[in-house]
This record gives structure tokens, C-alpha cells and sequence, in this order.
């Protein structure tokens, strides 16, 4: 009996042996299998958990983002309105003096150059603001990526805390120093373009739109292109402030320089000047529908026939001028607290200036957004 087993075996020990190394490799295969099936699993389940943690850090920066270039807006305002009055203009004029019409010429440049630089000053803002934040977003989500969500030493936060609040302090260079030169650009070019122009010039929609256009296309085509030359305005000159600092500043300043000079950067500058000047005509049409009724005397044709006939309403020069000067001569106190949800700004409190009008459907347009999102993304790996 035990001969027959011997021999049962040998004759089919191939077959046993085969058996085993199937059963076998089927056992390794599966616990292969199972192992990495669980480090898959855990990968995903590790970066989900950095994506759902990049995209909450992501969504407060933007929050702050949003809340900083509203809150700075009305500040930017008063420096323009400071830089450009016209009550002095408007009290001499209404004195009846010899000079009038040297007085109605300085009217129209600083009426205009004070609503061009609105428009540009929120752009610019907005812009430059979204790029710094976002960049400092990401080094600070990366820092706390390598450092493993650990409790830094006072003295890397300490350093950290300076290197944050010099960087954010940029912007105070375009606050100062950088709204004036842009104001002294933005007033060649409309001086150049109002040259077209007499004060007794009957002026449709159609041809105030052409007007604000071709000083759009001047500061364009101009040296000094407040677009394309963004940094140059915003922040300052960067051997001087880079001599006082090193290390993660002079990074963070050389990307913020080389962001801004970028197609991307430029592109939504140019969509916020688009935006911001088509606020503008949304105002200015409104006045010209006003001007269409009161011309026939009925409150129906102003809901009418003046929308239907807008094309057909002119306004002198001389009268647009001050309508232009009323554009531009309110300021929202900056106190007041900004509504925001989910990165968005709701709502205003006061929304009579317009410049923080202007930064509401700034911050509102994907473009902008996008840049940011895109920024970060760069930068938080």
C-alpha cells in the first residue's frame, strides 16, 4: 500500500509540483494584489486629503484676496481725488470770471483723467493684489506641506510674520507714489485726445464711447502703457527694496515681477479696463436717456422712446463735463464691512464709489479668478 503511494507520486509529482507552484503563486499573487490595492488606497485617499486641504487654504486666501482689494479701493480713491480736485475749478467758475474758458479746459482734462484713472487705478489694483496674494498663499501652503503641519520656532515665525508683512507692504508704493505718475500718464493722453474736441461739440452716445476709447487706445499705444508696464506702477523699484531683504522675499518679489509682465496678467488687465469702461457707459447712457425725455417732456418717453432713439440724443461737450465730474466724485467710507461668500463679494455697503463698484464686477469676472487660481496652483507645489 504505502509502495503504491510512492509510486502514485512519483508518476504524477510534475503535476503536484505544478499544482503547488499555481496555488502558490495564486496566494502570492493575491496578497500582491491586496497590498497594492491598499497602497492605492491610501495614496487616493492621501491626496484627497491634500487636494480638500489645498482647496480650503485656496478658498480663504481668496476670501482675504477679495476682502484686501475692497477694503484698499476706497483709500485708492481718496489719493486720486486728492490728486485731481475740481471744487476749486467749480467755485471760480461760478464767480463768472474772465478766464472761463481756460477754467472749462482744465475742467474737462481733470474730469476725465480722474475717471480714466478710477477705471485704471481698479484694474491695476485688483490685479496686482490677486497675483501677491496668491503667490504668498502658496509659499505659506507649501511651508506648511514640508514642515508637515508642524508648530514652527518662534524665531522661523517670527521671521515668516516679517517676510509676509514686507511683501504685503508693496502695494503701498502704488497707494503713494505709483497713482501719481499714473495720473500724470493718464492726464498727456487725455489732454492729447480732448485737443479733438471743442466744448460746443455735439457729442451722441456712440461718440462719448468713441471718445473714452481712443484714450484707452492712446495710453495703449503710449509710453508708459499702465497695462503692459503694470509693475512699474504697483511696486517699487526693485534694487532698492531688494537691498534690504533676501531669502523667500527676493523669490516671491522676482515672481511677482515676472508674473505680472506676463500675457496672462496683461490680458486681464485689458478685460477689467473693458468692464470698468462699460460701467462707465451704462452711467453715461443713463444721462443721455434723461436728457432724451426731459427734451420731450414725458416721463413715458424716457422708458421708450429715449431707449429706442438713445442713438439720436446728443449732448454738448460743455454739458457732458460735468456729468463726467459727478462720475467720479463720491467715496464710500472705508470702515464699512464688505459681504463675502464663498470668495465672492456679495455686496457693498455703499457702492456710491466707483471705483469699489468697479472692483465688485472686477472680482466677479473669471478671468481675474482664474489668474488667481492659476497662481496659486503654481506656486503651492
Amino acid at each position: 500500500m504505502l509502495s503504491r503511494i510512492k509510486d502514485f507520486l512519483h508518476r504524477h509529482r510534475r503535476k503536484f509540483i505544478t499544482t503547488g507552484i499555481v496555488i502558490g503563486g495564486s496566494v502570492f499573487l493575491l496578497k500582491w494584489l491586496q497590498y497594492k490595492l491598499r497602497e492605492l488606497q491610501e495614496r487616493q485617499a492621501k491626496e484627497i486629503g491634500e487636494k480638500l486641504k489645498r482647496m480650503q487654504h485656496y478658498e480663504s486666501t481668496d476670501r482675504t484676496c477679495n476682502q484686501t482689494i475692497v477694503g484698499l479701493a476706497p483709500a485708492l480713491s481718496s489719493k486720486i481725488f486728492q490728486s485731481l480736485q475740481t471744487d476749486d475749478i467749480l467755485a471760480k467758475l461760478r464767480s463768472n470770471p474772465d478766464n472761463k474758458l481756460e477754467l472749462w479746459e482744465e475742467l474737462r482734462i481733470v474730469a476725465f483723467t480722474r475717471l480714466v484713472t478710477l477705471v485704471y487705478g481698479a484694474s491695476m489694483l485688483a490685479v496686482t493684489l490677486r497675483v501677491q496674494i496668491n503667490i504668498l498663499g502658496g509659499y505659506l501652503y507649501k511651508a506648511t506641506v514640508e514642515d508637515g503641519g508642524g508648530p514652527q520656532s518662534s524665531q522661523q515665525l517670527a521671521i515668516s510674520l516679517e517676510v509676509q508683512t514686507a511683501y504685503l507692504s508693496l502695494i503701498q508704493h502704488f497707494m503713494r507714489d505709483g497713482i501719481e505718475r499714473l495720473i500724470e500718464t493718464i492726464r498727456t493722453n487725455v489732454t492729447i485726445v480732448m485737443q479733438r474736441y471743442n466744448l460746443k461739440q455735439q457729442l451722441t452716445l456712440a461718440d462719448t464711447e468713441t471718445l473714452l476709447w481712443s484714450i484707452e487706445m492712446a495710453l495703449n499705444n503710449g509710453k508708459g502703457n499702465p497695462i503692459d508696464d503694470i509693475a512699474r506702477y504697483t511696486l517699487p523699484n526693485p534694487d532698492s527694496t531688494l537691498a534690504s531683504f533676501d531669502g523667500a522675499f527676493s523669490s516671491m518679489f522676482q515672481e511677482t515681477l515676472d508674473v505680472l509682465e506676463s500675457v496672462e496678467s496683461t490680458q486681464v488687465g485689458l478685460a477689467n479696463i473693458s468692464i470698468g469702461f462699460s460701467k462707465v457707459m451704462d452711467k453715461l447712457a443713463d444721462y443721455y436717456m434723461t436728457s432724451g425725455g426731459t427734451n420731450k417732456n414725458s416721463k413715458s418717453n424716457l422708458n421708450v422712446e429715449s431707449i429706442e432713439n438713445i442713438n439720436g440724443i446728443t449732448i454738448s461737450l460743455a454739458k457732458l463735463i460735468p456729468i463726467v465730474n459727478g462720475l467720479a466724485s463720491k467715496v464710500a467710507p472705508s470702515t464699512n464691512p464688505v459681504t463675502v461668500s464663498n470668495g465672492l463679494v456679495l455686496s457693498l455697503p455703499d457702492e456710491t464709489d466707483p471705483m469699489s463698484s468697479m472692483i465688485v464686477h472686477f472680482l466677479h469676472s473669471e478671468k481675474l479668478r482664474t489668474l488667481g487660481a492659476n497662481v496659486y496652483e503654481t506656486f503651492c507645489h
